[in-house]
């Protein structure tokens, strides 16, 4: 539903703003970045801002930089809610511990994040996976890690079970110091009082490359250090889903609403679901009968996941959720989250979602009934 906007031949302009708008909603974007267009903008924040205009509201992109703190505070806080295009990383002129402070209080203040930086953080970290453990999404043996002596301890029992772990490190992408563990073969025999004891062999695969090595439970551990250093550090311990294998599923959200399933097939013999280790993707309909077990377990969960990730009541406006898939029950495949993301989620390959992305950012800042039961 591309509302009279351009996308495809030329970039699309901003549309004028409503005369007399119901409301306002502020983009934020930070100059520079490997995700701009030639107009400067994020392919997608115009088309986002002509649908929310579109629908009578005040919508513009505005760049935060630390010397316009000021001007971005002023629009921020005189708007009903933000939409944060900013993609974690380096840009000239920025503070990001500024922007986050900035954006942090304005929710405080009554301003409505989409998303803020600290429902973002929460989001994100893996620890969320042990949040949701009692979830029907979540694995109930998920264990976090927040210092070595926690890790020593708890890691050394989990893996006395003798079942395969996935150990998971809280920073770092495409699948870097995230390690699948098992025990050498005969190393159960080792096992006492329910603990490995430090010279315990692991056998270790890394999800970044698929490499493979073997270590010692004190090596093991002391290498692992590195992960729970410094801000953020923290390592999240689950049972091993054999199935991974066959591939992650990546729902694509727009509030609570599935707009698409991903299916993420990993190289042969890899464990990475990445496109830069092999992996192929194939999209499907959230309606597909293939995924009809998923969606309906999804949906029961959805009103309990925010309260339980310690966010509140407010669902993010554009998020994914990558599930791995389980053990079969009655033939369909069960799933289980394996992380979620709200950080600067785009859909610049699909501008026909910008319409229902500024509906529902309205809904949230407004809680429009008539926007609420009107098709998209």
């Amino acid at each position: 539903h591309q509302m009279g906007t351009v996308y495809n031949r030329t970039l699309p302009t901003l549309l004028s703003q409503p005369s007399k708008p119901r409301g306002k909603i502020t983009l934020i974007e930070c100059r520079g970045g490997s995700d701009k267009n030639a107009d400067g903008h994020r392919g997608d924040t115009i088309p986002i801002c002509n649908a929310i205009i579109e629908l009578g509201w005040q919508c513009k992109p505005i760049f935060y930089s630390d010397k316009d703190y000021k001007i971005v505070e002023t629009e921020v806080l005189s708007s009903q809610g933000y939409i944060c295009r900013v993609n974690p990383g380096t840009y000239e002129g920025v503070t990001q511990s500024k922007l986050n402070a900035l954006l942090n209080e304005a929710v405080k203040r009554g301003v409505k994040g989409m998303s803020s930086p600290e429902s973002m953080k929460k989001m994100g970290a893996k620890d969320a996976l042990v949040r949701i453990r009692n979830l029907r999404c979540g694995l109930s043996d998920t264990h976090a890690y927040y210092t070595l002596k926690e890790f020593e301890e708890g890691f050394s029992r989990s893996m006395a079970s003798g079942n395969m772990r996935v150990l998971k490190q809280n920073r770092g992408s495409q699948g870097e110091g995230i390690w699948v563990c098992s025990l050498k073969e005969g190393e159960i025999k080792k096992v006492k009082n329910g603990c490995c004891p430090p010279e315990t062999v692991l056998c270790l695969q890394e999800a970044v490359d698929n490499h493979k090595e073997e270590k010692t439970i004190e090596e093991f551990t002391k290498f692992c250090n590195k992960y729970l250093e410094g801000n953020g550090g923290q390592l999240v311990d689950q049972r091993f889903l054999p199935r991974i294998k066959e591939g992650e599923v990546r729902a694509l959200m727009i509030g609570d609403k599935p707009i698409e399933l991903i299916h993420k097939k990993p190289a042969s013999g890899g464990i990475s679901a990445t496109m830069k280790s092999g992996a192929t993707y194939v999209r499907y309909a959230p309606t597909d009968k293939k995924f009809s077990l998923l969606m309906e377990h999804f949906s029961e969960d959805l009103p309990k996941l925010m309260k339980a990730l310690d966010i509140g009541e407010e669902i993010p406006l554009i998020w994914t959720v990558d599930f791995i898939p389980g053990p079969k029950k009655g033939g369909q495949d069960t799933f289980f989250v394996g992380e979620f993301n709200c950080s600067c989620v785009g859909i610049t390959k699909q501008l026909d979602l910008a319409h229902l992305v500024g509906k529902i950012a309205i809904i949230i800042c407004s809680d429009d009934k008539a926007l609420m039961g009107s098709e998209d």
